[in-house]
C-alpha cells in the first residue's frame, strides 16, 4: 500500500462552564501533556520541546513553560507561532523512516490537532503486519473528562477491486488494534469524494467506547483525492461530532442525577406531616435549599447539553454540505439529520419529565417556610405568655410577702402593746406569797405570775386577730387592684373607635 498516513485526530475541552469566560480549564492542557508523553515512543524532537512552539504556553520566570490560564484572544485558530503545522522531523522505526507533521488548533471551547504520520518515502510500501512500526497502541491517546474524543483515519493507495477493498481495511484495524484491549466493528461504509471509506467504532470488554473512531479510506483507483480544499470543514466536521456524542452521555447522566435528587425529594415528601414539630419541620426545611441547588444544576445542565448537540448539528450540517456528495457515505449525512435529532428529542424528553419537579420543590420549600413562620410565631406567643405568668407569679409572691410582713407587725404591735399594759401590774411582783404548806396545801399562784400568763395570751390573741384581719384586708385590697387592671391583650388603642 503507497502513500500510506495515519492520522490521529485528538479533541480536547479548554474551557468548561465552571470556568470564568477570561480563564481555561485546569485540563486544558491534557492534550499537549498527552502529545509529549508520546515523544517517548515516536522520538519526534518537535514533539519533546511542543511547549516551545504553542502559542498557549508562555516561558515564566523559573525558564519553564507554563500554560496559559487566561482565554486566548487568536486572530485565527492556528496555535502555531508561525500559523502552519509544525514538521516532524523523520525517526527510524526497524529500518523504516518515518516522518509526519503536526497542526495545532484552537476552536472556541476546544483544543484540536491532527498528528499525520507517514513513510518519508511516499511510495514505499506498507503491508498491514508494518504498521507495529507506528507503535499504534500509543495513538489511542489517554482521555480525561475534558476530552471529547479521537478519530484515527488511515488512508493508502492499492490496485485492488471494490470487493477486497472491506478485507484490507478490517486487516489494518486488526493490526492497528493487536497490542490493545480493544475490539473492532465495521458500522458504515460508503465512499468520500469517490474513495472507499470503511467506519469502525471500538469496544473494551463489555463496553462500546464511544471516545475512539476508526476511518480507513482505501484508495484502489488512484484518484488520489484533493483533500486540502475541503479540509477545514472535514476535520471540523470530525469535531462536531464528537462534541454531539460527547454531550448526549453527558445529557442522559444529568437526567439520572435530577432523578435520584427527585427521589429523595419524593422520600421527604411522604415523611412530611403538616403536624410535625417546629425542630423537624426546620430541619426538613434546612436541608431543601441544598436539594434544590442540585436539582436546578442539572436541569440547567440538561438545558444547556441540549443547546450544544442543537448548535453543533447546525454547524455539522453546514460543514458537511461543504464537501459531501452525492453517492457519499450516507451514514454521515444520517448522522445530522436523524441521530441527531433523536438525541435532541431525547433529551427534550428528559426536560419535559424535569421541569416540573422544579416546581414542586418551590411550592414545597414555600410550604414548608409558612408553616415555619406558623409555627415559629405559636412558639413564642406561648413563650411569651409562660415569661408574662411567671413575672405575675413572682409579683404576688412579692405582694403576699409585704402583706404578712405587714400583719405580722401589726399583730405584734397590738400584742406587745396589750402585754405591756397587763405588764404593767409588775409592782405585784413585791406582793408577799407562802409555799404550800400542811396548814395551807392549796395556795393560789403568785399575783405576779398570774399578771405574767394573762398578759401573754392577751397580746398573744389580740396579735394573731389583728395579723388575720389585717392580711385578710391587704390580700382582698391587691386582688381588687389586680382585676381593675385591664390586660395588654384587652387595651383599646388610643384614638376614635
Amino acid at each position: 500500500m503507497k502513500n500510506f498516513s495515519i492520522s490521529v485526530c485528538y479533541f480536547h475541552l479548554n474551557q468548561t462552564l465552571a470556568e470564568p469566560p477570561d480563564r481555561v480549564s485546569p485540563k486544558a492542557d491534557f492534550i499537549w501533556e498527552n502529545l509529549i508523553k508520546l515523544s517517548e515512543k515516536l522520538a519526534f524532537t518537535e514533539l519533546k520541546h511542543l511547549k516551545s512552539q504553542l502559542v498557549c504556553y508562555e516561558f515564566d520566570e523559573v525558564s519553564t513553560f507554563k500554560h496559559q490560564t487566561k482565554t486566548l484572544n487568536l486572530i485565527n485558530q492556528w496555535l502555531t507561532k508561525e500559523q502552519h503545522p509544525i514538521a516532524l522531523t523523520a525517526i527510524h522505526q526497524n529500518q523504516l523512516a518515518i516522518s509526519g507533521s503536526l497542526a495545532p488548533f484552537l476552536f472556541h471551547d476546544t483544543y484540536a490537532f491532527d498528528l499525520t504520520l507517514s513513510p518519508a518515502d511516499d511510495e514505499r510500501d506498507v503491508v498491514a503486519a508494518e504498521i507495529d512500526l507506528f507503535e499504534p497502541s500509543s495513538l489511542f491517546l489517554e482521555c480525561s473528562e475534558n476530552t471529547l474524543g479521537e478519530t484515527l483515519w488511515l488512508y493508502g493507495q492499492t490496485e485492488i477491486p471494490d470487493t477486497e477493498c472491506q478485507g484490507v481495511a478490517d486487516e489494518l484495524v486488526r493490526n492497528l488494534l493487536k497490542n490493545t484491549n480493544f475490539t473492532f466493528e465495521l458500522v458504515a461504509q460508503g465512499n468520500l469524494l469517490k474513495v472507499p471509506l470503511f467506519e469502525y467504532e471500538i469496544s473494551q470488554p463489555n463496553q462500546r467506547n464511544k471516545l475512539y473512531r476508526i476511518l480507513v479510506w482505501i484508495d484502489n483507483q488512484g484518484i488520489s483525492p484533493d483533500v486540502k480544499p475541503v479540509y477545514d470543514y472535514l476535520f471540523c466536521s470530525l469535531l462536531t461530532r464528537h462534541k454531539i456524542e460527547y454531550v448526549y452521555p453527558q445529557g442522559r447522566e444529568s437526567y439520572q442525577k435530577a432523578r435520584k435528587i427527585y427521589s429523595e425529594l419524593e422520600a421527604k415528601i411522604k415523611e412530611f406531616k403538616q403536624d410535625l414539630p417546629l425542630e423537624e419541620l426546620q430541619k426538613l426545611l434546612e436541608s431543601m435549599p441544598e436539594l434544590s441547588m442540585q436539582y436546578q444544576r442539572q436541569l440547567r445542565n440538561l438545558q444547556a447539553h441540549y443547546t450544544t448537540i442543537k448548535t453543533n448539528q447546525l454547524n455539522y450540517q453546514t460543514y458537511l454540505q461543504k464537501f459531501w456528495q452525492p453517492g457519499d457515505i450516507p451514514s454521515w449525512r444520517e448522522f445530522g439529520e436523524n441521530t441527531c435529532k433523536r438525541y435532541l428529542d431525547q433529551i427534550e424528553t428528559y426536560l419535559s419529565y424535569i421541569q416540573p419537579g422544579k416546581d414542586l420543590i418551590g411550592e414545597f420549600i414555600n410550604t414548608l417556610r409558612g408553616l415555619v413562620e406558623i409555627e415559629q410565631a405559636k412558639s413564642d406567643r406561648q413563650l411569651q405568655q409562660t415569661l408574662q405568668n411567671k413575672e405575675n407569679e413572682e409579683k404576688d409572691r412579692d405582694r403576699n410577702l409585704q402583706n404578712t410582713i405587714q400583719a405580722v407587725g401589726t399583730g405584734i404591735g397590738v400584742g406587745v402593746g396589750f402585754a405591756g399594759i397587763l405588764a404593767a401590774g409588775y409592782p405585784l411582783i413585791e406582793k408577799p406569797w407562802d409555799f404550800p404548806s400542811p396548814q395551807h396545801p392549796l395556795l393560789p399562784p403568785h399575783p405576779f405570775i398570774i399578771a405574767l400568763v394573762l398578759s401573754c395570751l392577751s397580746g398573744g390573741g389580740l396579735g394573731w386577730l389583728a395579723w388575720f384581719f389585717t392580711k385578710r384586708y391587704l390580700n382582698r385590697k391587691s386582688s381588687n387592684q389586680q382585676t381593675s387592671l385591664p390586660s395588654p391583650q384587652n387595651q383599646l388603642p388610643s384614638g376614635d373607635v
